[in-house]
């Protein structure tokens, strides 16, 4: 009778064992690299309200994501700083608010991010890399250039080890150049996009900030329909990325943050922003596999905004 009694509870002990094999054989993997997109000056309302525009990100991607800003949630999320591009930027990679008003103030005098991973986390070079359309973004990534790799603008792209592009960077320098020529600042942003996977794919960096302009280009040229079709291209990019990071095993083990550095006025204003435009200081982020730190606590609301990005950064690699 005691040899039945231990054989079925053997019995059920094992049972157990094989219906749970997540938690017994395959523990959580540990969040160890960031990728950093940002949208600039993308709305809020095209974010949360008309959920057409990131279609894929609500149907595939929404059950992953802790979200910021949206309506109901008991969550805000605004800009730090005045609602201006370059004033943003400084302060999501510096942690506090920039004496910068302007996209004229020029480079940031602060440590940044970027900088703080290879200073003193002592990270390589090529483990912290930013690809931007916007040349402007390099002042707010970096107060010492050269210190990241740092690929801001319509530039061509080089690898950082032999300062030479590779075959997929030279047919994408190439097809660049062909349809966008050198003279205009800011890079049509499928290039920035194409040349930042490849780059996750070639060296799987700790940090990659991949920051994309062209809506914001779109809406103050007041051309409503092709701002929407960026939105459509950035819904198509981030399932991209996405895939990407599947199919790379990192997905698990990957912390994404998206977010914007400004909004946009109401109504007719929606072309604008800035201090005039209170509105604009409005935004939203979304996060897969983590949390960004609240700035404010009040009953039952949590506000976030753009120094809530950097604490979280650091969180993945303390």
């Amino acid at each position: 009778m005691q040899r039945i009694v231990l054989f079925a509870l053997f019995s059920t002990l094992f049972a157990t064992i094989l219906s749970h094999p997540a938690s017994a054989e395959f523990p959580q993997k540990r969040i160890n690299r960031v990728i950093y997109v940002t949208l600039d000056g993308v709305r809020w309302q095209d974010v949360y309200l008309d959920r057409s525009h990131f279609a894929k990100i609500w149907t595939l991607y929404a059950p992953r994501l802790s979200f910021y800003g949206e309506p109901g949630s008991h969550t805000t999320m605004s800009a730090a700083s005045i609602p201006v591009s370059l004033p943003s930027y400084q302060s999501q990679m510096s942690g506090s608010v920039q004496p910068c008003t302007d996209n004229e103030c020029g480079r940031i005098r602060v440590q940044t991010l970027p900088e703080y991973l290879i200073n003193r986390l002592h990270f390589a070079k090529q483990d912290v890399a930013i690809f931007s359309s916007w040349p402007e973004v390099a002042y707010a990534a970096e107060s010492k250039p050269g210190t990241a790799y740092c690929n801001a603008g319509n530039l061509p792209v080089t690898d950082p080890v032999s300062h030479r592009p590779d075959e997929v960077m030279a047919a994408l320098n190439h097809q660049q150049d062909l349809d966008h020529p050198g003279y205009k600042p800011n890079r049509y942003d499928k290039y920035t996009f194409a040349q930042a996977l490849h780059y996750l794919e070639k060296y799987h960096p700790r940090f990659l900030w991949i920051s994309l302009v062209n809506a914001d280009d779109e809406a103050h040229f007041q051309n409503l329909q092709h701002y929407h079709r960026m939105l459509s291209y950035y819904d198509d990019a981030l399932n991209g990325l996405f895939k990407t990071l599947k199919s790379m095993r990192l997905d698990d083990s990957t912390m994404v943050i998206v977010t914007t550095d400004h909004g946009r006025g109401n109504n007719e204003n929606w072309t604008t922003h800035g201090k005039d435009y209170p509105e604009s200081s409005r935004t939203w982020a979304f996060v897969m596999n983590g949390k960004l730190a609240p700035t404010k606590r009040e009953r039952d609301t949590d506000h976030y905004d753009t120094l809530s990005i950097r604490p979280a950064i650091e969180q993945v690699f303390s």
